[in-house]
């Protein structure tokens, strides 16, 4: 079970902005990046990566287990829909229609995928 709840928020945020700042920039550069397949196709590259690094973190010191990494997923996606609300979508998008994309879907899948896989990389390694 998830103990440090101040941790867990800390990389949830992290990761938020991290992943912000690098869906940015494939946005922002396609003539770098190409076209909005090669994007999407990036993004969907970019957000395990993130997540799986920030579950790790935020589970290094904890007893865990592949549910306790699912519950920190959650946690993640709570997290990160609330910071896409309050800035992403009123700063950038101007427009809820961001979470009818079929890519923000996937890489919510991702990220529970890849949280559930952290917690179960870390079960027993700890305490």
């Amino acid at each position: 079970m998830l103990k440090n709840w101040k941790s867990a928020t800390m990389w949830a945020i992290i990761s938020w902005v991290f992943a912000f700042v690098a869906i940015s920039v494939i946005m922002c550069a396609p003539a770098l990046v190409g076209d909005i397949p090669t994007q999407n196709a990036l993004k969907l590259l970019i957000i395990p990566i993130i997540a799986y690094f920030a579950a790790h973190m935020a589970l290094k010191d904890e007893k865990t287990g592949a549910s306790d990494g699912f519950m920190l997923g959650i946690y993640f996606l709570i997290v990160g829909t609330i910071l896409d609300v309050l800035i992403t979508v009123p700063l950038f998008t101007k427009s809820y229609d961001l979470f009818k994309e079929w890519s923000l879907w996937a890489g919510y899948a991702e990220i529970l995928v890849f949280c559930t896989l952290a917690g179960y990389h870390l079960q027993g390694k700890r305490n």
